[in-house]
């Protein structure tokens, strides 16, 4: 289990991370940025609180990962006293974040693209508007996990596929742990609906959203530099910062959970094909993936430069506080002994 503990405690030091970062990200914006419409600071906000919400899940949860040939099981190794439904049901609930944070960015590269294209659509964005945006990302998370829940439930045959091999790898009792499956193939080598359509709705959910992502990305770099004739210099430099710190928020999700998730999700396909013998503990990926929230935050702080001033002042002002209480002190001190 030592394994298992491990990942844990790198997990947990990645919620703190993720938890300071964000906190953090979302003092700066709601207190002391004034360049930022409401609008966009509710973004920014929002964002921050599903990553904390993320890291926060794994904690819980512990989810792990183990690729075996022809088949991968996702399993908790949380030491909570809660029923297996319910550790299945977070685990459901973490990976539909998968699919909620790349709506939300495909949502973000919409606004910006319409900030520019089409600014006075930007008021539909607010009121009950606000309402819309925010659960929009939801829905998507939500069919993930609903179809995650749904299609990989265990059965006699994925638990008979690797009961000893997690039992040799782990020493965990497959009967005793809360798990999903995705096995593509039976053992005759015909395809098995269940992950079939898990895979298809996996596919259409990410691969729908980068469409948006590169669409609007695409559209905004070519013509940025015409539409942004309107603004004046200040709104200019802005628009690229943001522009800028949102496709490094599109890599973030890339990079920590979508590139090492396509070869955990395509080895059990390929594997029974090419006839290639697998045993990989994946679930070490998980940790890579705790370090997606605060790269996002920390990002966004140093790409748009007023939050980069913020900072500086607010240094500046803890320095002078601290500098000066020992001078008062010691005046303090003075004053004491000569009465």
């Amino acid at each position: 289990m030592i394994p298992f503990d491990i990942a844990s405690c790198l997990s947990k030091i990645g919620f703190l991370i993720t938890f300071l970062a964000g906190l953090f990200l979302i003092y700066l914006t709601m207190a002391h940025i004034e360049n930022m419409v409401t609008t966009y600071k509710r973004i920014i906000v929002y964002f921050a609180i599903s990553g904390m919400l993320f890291s926060g899940l794994e904690v819980i949860s512990r989810p792990f990962a183990h690729n075996y040939n022809g088949a991968i099981v996702f399993f908790s190794t949380s030491k909570l006293d809660l029923s297996q439904e319910n550790l299945q049901i977070l685990i459901s609930i973490w990976g539909g974040f998968y699919s909620l944070t790349v709506a939300f960015i495909s949502f973000q590269f919409v606004y910006r693209y319409l900030s520019l294209f089409h600014a006075n659509s930007l008021e539909y964005f607010d009121g009950l508007g606000t309402v819309v945006w925010m659960v929009y990302p939801v829905i998507p998370g939500a069919i993930y996990s609903i179809i995650f829940h749904i299609f990989c439930q265990p059965d006699e045959y994925a638990d008979s596929y690797v009961r000893w091999e997690l039992f040799e790898t782990y020493g965990i009792a497959i009967s005793d742990t809360p798990r999903f499956f995705m096995v593509p193939f039976d053992a005759s080598g015909t395809l098995r609906m269940e992950s079939v359509v898990n895979i298809s709705v996996d596919l259409f959910l990410i691969g729908f959203h980068y469409l948006i992502i590169l669409y609007c990305g695409l559209q905004m770099h070519f013509n940025m530099k015409k539409q942004l004739k309107k603004f004046s210099a200040p709104q200019r430099r802005l628009q690229r910062q943001f522009f800028k710190a949102l496709i490094v928020q599109s890599m973030g999700p890339t990079i920590f959970l979508v590139l090492p998730a396509g070869p955990v999700l395509l080895t059990p396909i390929l594997s029974p094909l090419l006839d290639i013998k697998v045993s990989w503990q994946t679930g070490w990926m998980f940790t890579l993936i705790g370090l997606y929230p605060p790269f996002d935050s920390i990002a966004f702080m140093i790409i748009v430069s007023e939050y980069k001033i913020v900072i500086r002042k607010q240094l500046k002002l803890l320095i002078g506080d601290l500098s000066s209480t020992p001078v008062a002190s010691i005046m303090y001190s003075k004053t004491t002994r000569t009465l």
